[in-house]
């Protein structure tokens, strides 16, 4: 069963691609440190962003405009190219499931209509979201339809019961991510997926020492850390050898052990690679990497709306320069 939709295969070779995304990329914003300190940024409506793609109205605004450009992207890529990147497109997919499945309780009019619009999700999955009655027989449907691809996603309607929503998120995330890295993969879409692992695997043994719990997280398999390892360190109890390790994956030093420092690195560190990695003109490095800098930019976007009424230097603290 197909999860993503199958737009009219154009036939455009990736050199095609690879020079309208260089000049896409241009429009991408370079000079954060002046959006930050422009004090009249927010005085207009909806509020000018004088070099970026995406513009600020709403978070669910930004939201939708990265959406779009994903979408166009997806539409120029040919048959084989759509092949390489159907995993990380599904892999941003989720979101949009996960936004869907959160206003099945609302049932606002049009809300799920609009936030489909653009996805490129198929239309099996968006029918799913749009007619299921009630949370349960969506994440059952949701559940049957993953499960076709691999066993291994049976239980998200028990996960539901026991943990909620939230529960139901991070399974079907965490496993996601093992079994597209065990899949078939372009050697750099591999080792992507592997480093996202690596970073959600850190973020939890970080928040399980942080926050003292007492329930071991469990870690998702397929990174380049063993599970050995994750699991040595998070029973040291030592906070500063989970910092160690983020500071080992990512090449960013963590000055602050607080949450807010450790997902930036986990960013930052992502990003550094990408860029190293998309110098390369041809091949499908240069493509990833503007798909990444256009999900960066549209998190620092909503930083800065969210961040509005704080100071300044509080919200340059929390910007990932691409």
């Amino acid at each position: 069963m197909e999860l993503l939709c199958s737009p009219v295969d154009r036939g455009y070779p990736a050199e095609y691609l690879l020079a309208r995304i260089k000049g896409r990329r241009a429009r991408l914003i370079r000079d954060w440190k002046r959006l930050i300190f422009d004090a009249g940024l927010f005085d207009a409506s909806p509020p000018s962003i004088p070099d970026g793609m995406f513009k600020i109205k709403s978070p669910v605004s930004i939201g939708a405009e990265l959406v779009r450009e994903y979408r166009w992207v997806y539409e120029q890529m040919n048959r084989q190219l759509r092949r390489i990147f159907a995993p990380f497109f599904l892999y941003t997919e989720l979101r949009t499931v996960f936004m869907c499945l959160r206003r099945l309780k609302d049932r606002k009019a049009g809300a799920l209509d609009e936030l489909l619009a653009t996805s490129l999700l198929s239309d099996t999955v968006k029918d799913i979201l749009l007619v299921s009655e009630d949370l349960k027989t969506a994440v059952a449907r949701i559940e049957t339809l993953f499960s076709s691809q691999s066993p291994r996603y049976a239980g998200l309607a028990v996960t539901l019961e026991s943990e909620g929503l939230r529960g139901v998120e991070q399974q079907l995330t965490d496993r996601y991510l093992a079994e597209t890295v065990r899949s078939r993969l372009h050697p750099l879409m591999k080792e992507f997926f592997s480093r996202l692992i690596d970073a959600r695997n850190a973020l939890s043994l970080y928040k399980f020492l942080r926050l003292d719990l007492t329930k071991q997280p469990t870690f998702i398999a397929g990174g380049s850390v063993p599970e050995a390892r994750l699991q040595e360190i998070a029973k040291s109890d030592d906070l500063l050898r989970a910092c160690a390790l983020i500071q080992e994956l990512t090449g960013v030093s963590v000055d602050r052990p607080d949450p807010t420092s450790i997902e930036l690195a986990l960013y930052r560190g992502m990003t550094r690679w990408l860029r190293k990695a998309g110098r390369d003109p041809f091949g499908v490095a240069p493509i990833l990497d503007y798909l990444w800098r256009c999900s960066i930019e549209a998190m620092n976007l909503r930083v800065l709306y969210y961040g509005r009424d704080l100071e300044r230097e509080t919200i340059a603290a929390e910007i990932v320069q691409p």
